[in-house]
């Protein structure tokens, strides 16, 4: 890209001056008190046209540039061009074998099928596991309000009802975030680690720690609803037959499940964990349930009715547990980003090769400007390649400060000056984002606070929008890559108050005139607010009005802000 400069004011230098005092003392200060009777010239406040001018410099380019690089390992067959050349839209530039391609793009392909199986299988993955989950929930529900009134001996009235509900959370369990409890209507999630977990006071409860445990071992459904039924059948006959210690349930859990592996009834291989690592961890979670303290008689029918119920609920939200790990997208998720990266790149790679087979043509009239490949030559993808360009068409890239860039607007009128000649052009473009430099000048920051523009341009400090300004008519004397200065013709302003330049202060406060009271023979100190700007002239916007009469060209030394004067 050409190289930007920044704006080249014809009124910089005054400006220069007076804001370096300004800087430098605080504002416009006198070293010397001025006189009682200052004798000065006035002039009067008149209406006026100014014509708004935004003043750069910048490079002359061609309007349309086209680079052609290879960007992969490729081979160079032949070379049409030199450069020079002028060419036709369509022109066969070069040829390239581009073989070497097949082998990457088949590789590259066979990922991507790979990576798309393995999306759809685990998004097939997540949506029935959402499935399933919608559809135990009224199951679970069902079996907790069962065993409510197994163990309570009446019915559990949901909120809402005429009769106040009973609170089913005495009947729940305590579980980690892989299990569910209820309190009430509806299911919370608890964070109770297995070491400071509350002692199970019923058989639920008792049911859920353990399966804590055996979601942890699997993720598969029916592994885990095999050794949950196990598990609960084991303990309710221990039950039955009057064993209530927790060691000896757990041996008899342990034995039952290794038992269950070997017969092939559990997969080994749906197994998360070693088949003998499995048997001990179910053991151990087993042996921390007092069977003792749950106080239970298993032989009367009731109990038995509300184990059966309570271990068809253990194995539900066993199996909700899995469902529910089974439908989070973070997997899903990484795996598109994956897919959408190795298709982007496959494209890609099949969007060269079809270049490279078709070879390189013009896209457009234009002349060769630069060729950096030759015949039976290897490309890399840093190879640079053949550059066209339309050198009919020019333009001149400039930059507009942070002042200029909201009166530059696309389409408005232009004056390009080369060393050879000056030539009309139009604004064809304004980037929507400044580039360039990573600090603003002071000039900068006092300019935006009296309200001049333009004074940006006197540093090259402070970042700038890039204008792009179309040049018409051009001739043999336009080059690209030379110096142009741009003038471009922001408004034109009729019948407006307008102050000279050489008449008005800057001062970090704002911008101040010297006005003139023909009463009291003084002169004072008045701030304004000026519009648009010409080479010689300000629009006044506030502050004065037409007859007034201000002091012409105002000292440096005044140091008071009114003061008696001598009209010449």
């Amino acid at each position: 890209m050409a190289t930007v400069r920044k704006s080249k004011k014809r009124f910089i230098i005054p400006i220069c001056i007076v804001l370096a005092l300004a800087i430098a003392g605080g504002g416009v200060a006198a070293a010397v008190k001025a006189s009682k009777d200052e004798s000065v010239e006035l002039y009067t406040i008149t209406s006026g046209s100014i014509s708004e001018n935004v003043s750069l410099t910048g490079d002359v380019t061609s309007g349309a540039v086209k680079d052609y690089k290879v960007g992969t390992v490729a081979t160079v067959k032949d070379v049409y061009v030199e450069v020079g050349d002028e060419v036709k839209e369509g022109d066969l530039l070069a040829t390239f074998d581009a073989s070497s391609l097949d082998g990457q793009i088949s590789s590259l392909q066979t990922s991507y099928n790979n990576s798309l199986n393995s999306y759809n299988a685990t998004k097939e993955n997540v949506e029935n596991a959402k499935v399933m989950m919608n559809e135990l929930d009224p199951q679970i529900e069902k079996l907790e309000d069962l065993v409510y009134e197994l163990e309570n001996g009446e019915p559990y009235v949901p909120s809402g009802t005429t009769k106040a509900p009973t609170s089913r959370s005495t009947t729940k369990r305590t579980t980690t975030e892989s299990t569910t409890h209820t309190t009430g209507t509806r299911t919370q999630r608890s964070t109770t680690e297995h070491s400071t977990r509350a002692v199970p006071r019923t058989m639920t409860e008792a049911l859920a720690q353990l399966t804590e445990t055996l979601v942890q071992l699997t993720d598969s459904v029916t592994t885990l609803a095999t050794m949950t039924e196990i598990i609960a059948d084991t303990i309710a006959d221990a039950a039955a037959s009057g064993e209530l210690n927790s060691e000896v349930i757990a041996h008899m859990v342990g034995d039952e499940i290794a038992a269950a592996i070997v017969s092939g009834m559990i997969d080994s291989a749906e197994l998360l964990v070693d088949s003998g690592t499995a048997v001990d961890m179910i053991e151990a979670a087993v042996a921390q349930v007092d069977f003792e303290a749950l106080g239970y008689g298993f032989a009367n029918s009731q109990n038995v009715a509300l184990t059966s119920a309570q271990v068809q609920l253990a194995a539900l939200e066993a199996e909700r547990a899995v469902y529910k790990a089974q439908s989070n997208t973070t997997l899903l998720n990484s795996q598109k980003a994956a897919l959408d990266t190795t298709k982007s790149a496959l494209d890609t790679l099949k969007d060269t090769r079809a270049e490279m087979q078709a070879g390189w043509t013009a896209a457009f009239d234009g002349t060769i400007t630069a060729v950096d490949i030759t015949p039976n030559s290897q490309t890399s993808a840093i190879s640079s390649g053949i550059t066209l360009e339309n050198l009919n068409s020019m333009t001149a890239t400039v930059s507009l400060s942070e002042y200029d860039v909201h009166k530059v607007r696309k389409g408005m009128s232009a004056k390009i000056t080369t060393a050879y000649g000056q030539y009309e052009g139009e604004v064809l473009s304004i980037a929507p984002t400044a580039t360039g430099g990573n600090q603003s000048s002071i000039l900068d920051n006092v300019g935006g606070a009296v309200g001049i523009s333009g004074l940006s341009s006197l540093t090259a400090q402070g970042a700038g929008v890039e204008c792009k300004v179309a040049i018409f008519n051009t001739d043999a004397n336009i080059i690209p890559g030379f110096d142009a200065d741009v003038e471009i013709n922001t408004g034109s302003f009729d019948g407006v108050p307008t102050v000279p330049i050489e008449s008005i202060v800057l001062e970090k406060e704002g911008t101040f005139v010297y006005l003139y009271d023909e009463e009291e023979g003084t002169a004072t100190k008045t701030q304004i607010e000026t519009g648009a700007i010409s080479d010689t002239e300000y629009e006044i916007k506030s502050g004065l009005k037409v007859g007034d009469r201000i002091i012409a060209i105002p000292s440096s030394n005044y140091k008071e802000d009114t003061f008696k004067i001598k009209v010449k």
